[in-house]
């Protein structure tokens, strides 16, 4: 990245909200939808003339999708793709950066970076291995923990992918990529919609864990992340929770992914 470019990316506030179009992304094996922003956030930043910052993990499909989508919708968003493989196929307007996005994320993320959306685009839960490696950071032991079949069986079609990460969904069929999330139907059956995913994963009874669900928030068909306060308030709850074994999620309103960790301090 050219040095006058990084000065602007690390440093600084965090940059207002400033489009009415804000970025989420589950898993690479979830799908995600599409929702305006204008409801949930009235775009009180329009004066502004910060553009937004983004950050996409991850140069695959996922990550060139989100990348050609962000470009398309708001051009004037400046965009940075971390990727550890060395051919990249991006335009030039897009900064390129080759390392490990999850250690990239952990060294570089600060809660004074320049940032407005964060994309996993990773095959990995993005917010439990960057939670993992913060809490390390923070004097304290974080470990990978078995969720137990009874948890599991709660889940609606679960998919146990280890002892300690199981993906969970509402949908027993393949989601159309351009469903737009509504409130009360499911855009694909027309059925009314029952409890969201991520209300569901909050409510259940968890025995000795407590459940940390960090909600999805979906804008553009394929493409989505967290917003850099999604990441902050998970670290400070579940710091606050050494000993405790946790249950870690991303969700959305239809899928989601959990990952079983806990904490001591050293």
């Amino acid at each position: 990245m050219p040095a006058t470019s990084q000065e602007s990316y690390y440093s600084g506030q965090r940059t207002p909200l400033s489009s009415n179009l804000a970025i989420i992304l589950l898993p690479a094996h979830s799908l995600v939808l599409l929702f305006s922003m204008n409801k949930l956030f009235p775009n009180q930043h329009e004066s502004t003339s910060v553009p937004d910052v983004v950050w996409i993990l991850g140069a695959g499909q996922c990550g060139h999708r989100a990348a050609e989508l962000l470009r398309k919708v708001s051009p004037q968003t400046l965009i940075y793709v971390v990727e550890k493989r060395r051919t990249l196929d991006f335009p030039d307007d897009i900064e390129t950066m080759h390392a490990d996005g999850i250690e990239w994320l952990a060294e570089h993320f600060t809660p004074g970076s320049v940032v407005t959306m964060i994309i996993p685009a990773l095959p990995v839960h993005l917010a439990a291995a960057w939670l993992k490696i913060k809490l390390s950071e923070q004097q304290s032991e974080a470990r990978s923990v078995e969720i137990p079949q009874s948890l599991v069986d709660q889940l609606p079609n679960p998919i146990r992918l280890s002892d300690s990460t199981v993906t969970t969904s509402k949908a027993d069929f393949l989601c159309p990529p351009h469903c737009s999330e509504p409130d009360e139907y499911c855009s694909y059956t027309g059925k009314r919609r029952s409890l969201p995913l991520h209300d569901f994963l909050e409510s259940m009874e968890c025995g000795i864990f407590e459940q940390l669900i960090v909600r999805s928030r979906q804008f553009a068909p394929g493409v989505g992340g967290f917003f850099p306060d999604d990441l902050w308030n998970l670290l400070e709850k579940a710091r606050l929770k050494a000993e405790i074994p946790l249950l870690v999620g991303t969700a959305c309103k239809c899928h989601g992914i959990i990952d079983g960790i806990i904490h001591r301090t050293l």
